[in-house]
């Protein structure tokens, strides 16, 4: 997985971002003719995301069913697992993740997959037996990146649409001064992070801040709680891009499970809101009013950035 999303092969993926970013934002300004408003969440935000990770994960011509559709699954998915559905919505949240489940072991079960791929590289990795991957495995691996991929990504850039447009002059700004984007990204995921939460279970005992632990204990991760650590920022309440420790926040993780995809999600998010505010200077929300959340135990964004130009 690493190999597939270093730096080298996030710099080299930029002009491949761009052009998807433009023909989203073709898309953002013909509703925008048509209709008088856009829902930024459910268009560009959404969509960029699954379009880039199914090219870098080599999937894009593997897959026959449309990005709705990968949504929908990939939705239910985050429901079911982080939520707290009851009776006949969990039932039907179910049938939506086993559907796209089944849809996967088809996928991961296709001979001869392409070399440089995601499906190329699960083929060709080996246990430590010498024993090659199941079906299962290699689904349960797609599954995770997809959704990873996509929807924290997809949430990220929705919260930042909301809170740059809601800033008085800072989309001007960003039109004037792209460079001001990448810093100013940077201090929303300390603040406002996609993931608030993460789950672990210790592997040992241990102690934790005086707190006696044993093994197997499950802990929930305050991941966004870091980004306010006032032993580590000064104000953290403010939005300052240009910290010296800027990148301290944990909105990644740290260590063995730093996300895969920092960097790719922090290239993403500095091309999509540039080429937006470039475009569409003139962009503004159309709804002042609070959006309905995504809630569930491990993530957080607006579920609609409606806008209009004016």
């Amino acid at each position: 997985m690493t190999r597939l999303f270093n730096a080298q092969a996030v710099n080299a993926s930029v002009p491949m971002v761009e052009k998807v970013v433009a023909e989203a934002l073709d898309d953002v300004e013909r509703r925008l003719a048509a209709d008088g408003t856009c829902d930024l969440a459910t268009t560009i935000a959404r969509d960029v995301p699954f379009r880039v990770m199914l090219r870098l994960l080599g999937l894009e011509s593997a897959i026959d069913v449309d990005i709705d559709t990968l949504a929908r699954w990939s939705d239910a998915s985050l429901e079911l697992f982080w939520g707290r559905p009851r009776g006949e919505r969990e039932v039907a949240l179910a049938r939506e993740a086993a559907a796209f489940y089944s849809w996967l072991t088809d996928l991961v079960s296709q001979p001869a997959p392409e070399a440089g791929t995601l499906l190329g590289a699960l083929a060709g990795h080996r246990l430590p037996d010498g024993e090659p991957l199941g079906v299962t495995q290699k689904a349960a691996v797609v599954y995770f990146m997809i959704i990873a991929g996509q929807m924290t990504t997809t949430q990220m850039l929705s919260t930042m649409y909301r809170r740059a447009l809601r800033e008085p002059g800072l989309w001007q700004q960003f039109a004037a001064e792209p460079a001001t984007v990448a810093p100013w990204t940077e201090e929303v995921l300390r603040r406002d992070p996609p993931i608030t939460t993460w789950r672990r279970v210790t592997g040992r005992p241990m102690t934790l801040s005086g707190v006696e632990l044993p093994a197997g204990a499950p802990l929930l991760l305050m991941l966004s709680s870091t980004g306010s650590d006032t032993e580590v920022f000064e104000k953290p309440e403010q939005l300052c891009p240009y910290r010296s420790n800027v990148r301290k926040h944990l909105s990644f993780g740290i260590g063995r499970h730093r996300c895969s995809g920092a960097e790719l999600a922090r290239m993403e998010a500095d091309v999509v809101m540039r080429m937006t505010a470039a475009r569409l200077p003139d962009l503004r929300l159309s709804d002042a009013t609070s959006p309905r959340m995504l809630a569930l135990l491990s993530f957080r964004a607006p579920l609609q950035v409606l806008v209009e130009r004016g």
